[in-house]
Order: structure tokens, then C-alpha cells, then sequence
């Protein structure tokens, strides 16, 4: 704890032992300040890198899921465009028992079977490549599906329910429950109905324009935390090392500052000091031409010894001169001076 006590003049202050003055006392408040104002700064830009670049990853997911839904659209157009496209019929590319269509199966003059593969059925197709390699998931759905296994989940249905035209999307943010609590990044957007539309879904009431449902794309962003973390970690050091060769630099001009202060206070010492002995009368002096006595401000006349001592740091010793001596003392004087 240090023991602060006032000693000596009012703007000096006395804490463990030493003196400071209230100058300097302002001197070390002010660099303190400027210390809290680095660290301020420095936290403020760490903190300003960490939220920025979050809303930059934020930004780049986003515009990643909405380049999957276009060019899922821009191909399930393509195929649309051609009215289907023919596969070669295998155990894994099996007829779409919900395509109402009578040229759906057909076989080639070769013997070759094909079947048709529709928008909705590529779409899916696709999806369940993209789920084998664990990339991007995308669920073709409706609030009204053909498919049972194409209904809304709880999250894309609140979605679709707000759609009502094309430029409409929602997103968010979701960590699975589940074992490792992986994060995702859930997208949809609507899917609009066309008249090329109308050949399937016709029948379920819907006409051009409506809103028949939408894709949904969920990004697993595991990896890319796992990125910004280590970038985030290193600009937390750099930040680090840039608050500690602040400090180094504010401590260093600190005691240049405090040395600089010290020379000063003592040149000033030094001049006062001097400026206090050496004190000196100026003006015009009444003084009387027979006994030599001088006369104040207040009109008194006193001996001119008295008045110096009073208007300067003189004092006075008294002896007599050997002029003086002889006058007034012929008897005793020798011709020295008596002190």
C-alpha cells in the first residue's frame, strides 16, 4: 500500500518516500491516459477484425448457397427445356413411380431400357450424390408434395409459408444437437411455377406464378471455423505485438518525457533560487545629505542600514572606520579599524 502524505509546499506530495509534484503527478496521469486509450484502441481493432471478418464468412456462405440454388434451377431448366432427359435403366437409376407420363419408360431398338428422368427427379438424384461425398445438402420440397418423401421440415415449411415471389429467400444459422454439435448453414429460396411446370402439377391446383415449393441447401461450416479460428488467432497475436511495442513506445517517451521535465524543474529550481538572493532596490531614494537617513514610504526617516535590511536579504554588521575612529575616539585610535 503506499503511504501518501502532504510535506513541505502545497504542491508537493510525498508517496513512499519521494517527492512528486503536482506536474509531475499530471505528467504520469497523462501517459496513463494515453496507455488506456492504446488498449482501448487495440481491442477495439481486434474486436472490429473478429466481427468483420465473421460478417465476411457470413457473406460468402450466403453467396455460395444462392450460386447452388441458380444453377440448380439453371439445370433442372435445362431438363425441363428438353422435356425430361432418357437415362439408361440401372439398379440404382430405377423408374419415378410419381411421374405421371406414358412415354416414362422406353426401350431402345437395341433393347436398351431407359427411363425418364424428370427436374424434380434429377434434382434428387444429385442431392444423394452430394449426401454419399458429405457435401452440400440439397432437399427439393413443398408445402404440397407429390413426393411424400419431398415434405417440409419444420424449418422450410415457416419458410415457404412466407414466399410469395421469386426473389424471396430465408437462411440461418443451426447447430445439430447431436454428437459434435456440428454447425450448418441452412438456405432456401422458392421454386416458381412455369408452364412447363404445368404438365405435373397442374392437377394439384397450382397455376404460373404460384410459389409450388422451394430448394433447400444446408452447408456444413465446420471446416470453415475451424479456418477463421486459426486466422483469428493469428491476428490476435499480431494485435498482442502491436499493444506491447505500443506500451514500450508510450513507457519510452514516458521517461524521455519525465527526464526532459526533471532537467526542467531543476533549471527552474536554480533560477529561483537565484532570483530569491539576489533581490535589488530600484528607484529613487530620499535620502539626507547631512546624516544620511533615508526616507520611507510613509514618510519616516530611518537609518539607511534599517531601510536596506527591509527592502532586500542585506544585513548589516557594525564596525567603525579610521576616520571615524579618530574623531571620536583619539585616545584609543592607532590608525586601524575597530570591528
Amino acid at each position: 500500500m503506499q503511504r501518501l502524505s502532504y510535506k513541505g509546499h502545497r504542491n508537493t506530495v510525498m508517496v513512499n518516500g519521494k517527492k512528486i509534484t503536482k506536474r509531475t503527478s499530471l505528467l504520469v496521469t497523462a501517459f496513463a491516459f494515453i496507455t488506456l486509450f492504446w488498449t482501448i484502441l487495440m481491442i477495439s481493432f481486434t474486436l472490429w477484425t473478429f466481427i468483420n471478418k465473421n460478417q465476411e464468412n457470413a457473406a460468402l456462405i450466403l453467396l455460395e448457397a444462392r450460386s447452388f440454388f441458380t444453377q440448380l434451377v439453371t439445370t433442372r431448366e435445362w431438363n425441363t427445356t428438353h422435356g425430361g432427359v432418357y437415362v439408361v435403366m440401372t439398379k440404382d437409376t430405377q423408374p419415378n413411380p410419381y411421374l405421371d407420363d406414358p412415354q416414362r419408360d422406353i426401350v431402345t431398338i437395341d433393347g436398351t431400357a431407359l427411363t425418364l428422368i424428370n427436374p424434380a427427379y434429377m434434382t434428387r438424384q444429385i442431392a444423394e450424390i452430394a449426401a454419399l461425398h458429405d457435401q452440400i445438402h440439397f432437399h427439393i420440397t413443398s408445402l404440397n408434395p407429390i413426393r411424400p418423401e419431398n415434405a417440409a421440415m419444420e424449418w422450410e415449411a415457416m419458410a415457404l409459408k412466407t414466399f410469395s415471389k421469386k426473389s424471396d429467400e430465408y437462411y440461418e444459422w443451426y447447430t445439430d444437437p447431436g454428437v459434435g454439435k456440428k454447425k450448418y448453414f441452412r438456405y432456401i429460396a422458392p421454386l416458381i411455377t412455369e408452364t412447363s411446370c404445368l404438365v405435373c402439377h397442374a392437377k394439384q391446383g397450382y397455376v404460373k406464378g404460384d410459389v409450388r415449393g422451394g430448394i433447400s441447401i444446408t452447408i456444413p461450416v465446420q471446416n470453415r471455423i475451424m479456418g477463421t479460428g486459426s486466422y483469428f488467432v493469428w491476428q490476435l497475436i499480431v494485435y498482442i505485438l502491436l499493444w506491447i511495442i505500443g506500451i514500450f513506445g508510450i513507457i519510452f517517451t514516458y521517461r524521455l518525457a519525465q527526464k526532459e521535465y526533471k532537467q526542467r524543474s531543476e533549471l527552474i529550481q536554480e533560477l529561483q533560487h537565484t532570483i530569491k538572493e539576489v533581490k535589488t532596490l530600484k528607484g529613487f531614494i530620499p535620502i539626507c545629505a547631512s546624516c544620511k537617513k533615508v526616507r520611507n514610504d510613509a514618510g519616516y526617516w530611518n537609518q539607511i542600514e534599517q531601510y536596506i535590511e527591509e527592502h532586500s536579504d542585506i544585513e548589516f554588521s557594525h564596525g567603525i572606520c579610521p576616520d571615524c575612529m579618530k574623531r571620536l575616539y583619539p585616545d584609543l585610535s592607532d590608525g586601524g579599524e575597530l570591528t
